[in-house]
């Protein structure tokens, strides 16, 4: 296996409907009830319908609010958008569509708590491979064994890797004359703790899209003269056939390896920090949040493309050349507000450039770091009461990945499977 792989959990879907299809276990004249009233029992009602399949009832949920807030939903979008009711799917608690039993059912699942949905079926007298099916593994039996001889990571060794990863980025662009600046999470770490975030393990910074560009040849330098090491640079920008389908890029460490889950892909590659290009914005406050809202409409088609493709990861690289011609609309030198487009904060992520008119030197942990002289403003946005902990229950990563070390990586030996999409560094 390469050192960056991205497995898609909605192609993985796609294939097990596929399957069931072949087997006669899915047809036209059966009705279909697909459990849950998450990502996964949406993209298999969407698979289907991409497959030519419009005979599936509804939705089934164990879930009672869950079915009473969906159900909300959907009337509320039916009132003010449809013309009739018709069209909608069902959604039923399980005793509401199940009892009585109804043996010409086929219940499609796909759920990572596949055990349990088993066992609440058959209580209801509904049997496996002849009721229901399950149209994936979510645990992956091949990622398993990829895994099974690497050396699990310890929480200190991921920050450890990780603010070494950010001592290198450091060095480099104040030797090249790159700006940068720590942001997000690793900004407030700086000023309330002079470190990380107790519960948090990750790094992020931003740079003006011209050094973004700058850092991004650096590295491609670096990489043609084999002077990077064991560092690299992959993401958005690193390559003309970009794969990656948000806006920013990694800095990674491949001496290691990272399992991680973000839902609708599994996501294989180094340990890394994160990188986003700052850019310009308008001016006139009505603009900024049409170019915001733009952004987001853009990314919603590009994911809608993706789910009508039945989840095929290399169609993102299509959209890399609107992507690109987005986020170069306003220059950050030239502009009197900046901010970052795409990531989870949406419009508070965007502050006037006096905010970065000086860079401060401030200790992250045992180095330094670059810091906006503007950093209250920016927290103070992007945060509100930044300088109150927040409560204990609030206090977690939210990341849901696994860090090895990859020896094999390490060592300079490679490992190939096919079965993903390999972006390369």
């Amino acid at each position: 296996m390469e050192s960056y792989k991205i497995k898609s959990i909605i192609a993985e879907i796609a294939g097990g409907i596929e399957d069931l299809i072949g087997r006669g276990v899915i047809c036209t004249d059966r009705k279909l009830l697909l459990y849950g009233l998450d990502r996964y029992a949406f993209a298999m009602r969407t698979i289907l319908a991409n497959l030519g399949y419009h005979n599936v009832e509804g939705y089934l949920s164990d879930d009672e609010a869950q079915v009473l807030r969906c159900r909300a939903d959907m009337e509320n979008f039916s009132c003010r958008f449809l013309a009739q009711e018709a069209g909608l799917l069902r959604i039923w608690r399980l005793e509401e569509r199940l009892e009585p039993f109804d043996s010409g059912v086929a219940i499609l699942v796909a759920s990572k708590s596949y055990g349990k949905e088993k066992a609440k079926l058959e209580a209801l007298g509904y049997e496996e491979h002849i009721h229901f099916y399950s149209v994936y593994d979510f645990r992956d039996q091949e990622l398993e064994a990829f895994f099974a001889d690497k050396k699990k990571m310890s929480l200190p060794e991921i920050k450890q890797a990780e603010k070494e990863m950010l001592a290198y980025v450091d060095r480099l662009c104040r030797k090249h004359g790159i700006r940068y600046w720590v942001c997000g999470g690793t900004l407030l770490g700086t000023i309330r703790h002079q470190g990380f975030i107790p519960w948090d393990d990750d790094i992020d910074i931003f740079l003006p899209l011209k050094d973004y560009r700058k850092l991004i040849d650096l590295f491609r330098e670096k990489e043609r003269a084999r002077e990077a090491g064991y560092y690299g640079m992959l993401g958005f920008g690193t390559s003309e056939n970009n794969d990656f389908a948000d806006l920013l890029a990694k800095i990674v460490d491949k001496r290691t390896i990272v399992a991680e889950d973000i839902g609708t892909v599994r996501k294989v590659n180094p340990l890394w920090i994160d990188v986003f290009p700052l850019v310009g914005m308008p001016e006139d406050p009505a603009e900024r949040h049409l170019f915001f809202a733009g952004y987001r409409e853009m990314n919603r088609k590009m994911w809608r493309e993706f789910y009508a493709a039945n989840g095929r990861v290399d169609l993102f690289g299509r959209w890399y050349a609107k992507q690109k011609e987005y986020i170069s609309r306003y220059d950050f030198d030239g502009s009197e507000y900046v901010g970052v487009l795409g990531a989870v904060y949406g419009e508070r992520d965007c502050t006037h450039k006096r905010v970065y008119a000086e860079t401060l030197r401030m200790p992250f942990e045992d180095i330094e770091v670059n810091v906006p002289v503007g950093y209250e403003e920016y927290l103070d946005i992007l945060y509100g009461a930044w300088r109150r902990l927040p409560e204990k229950h609030e206090r977690k990563t939210r990341h849901d990945m696994l860090v090895y070390w990859n020896q094999a990586m390490a060592y300079g030996k490679g490992r190939g499977n096919d079965q993903y999409y390999n972006a390369g560094l």
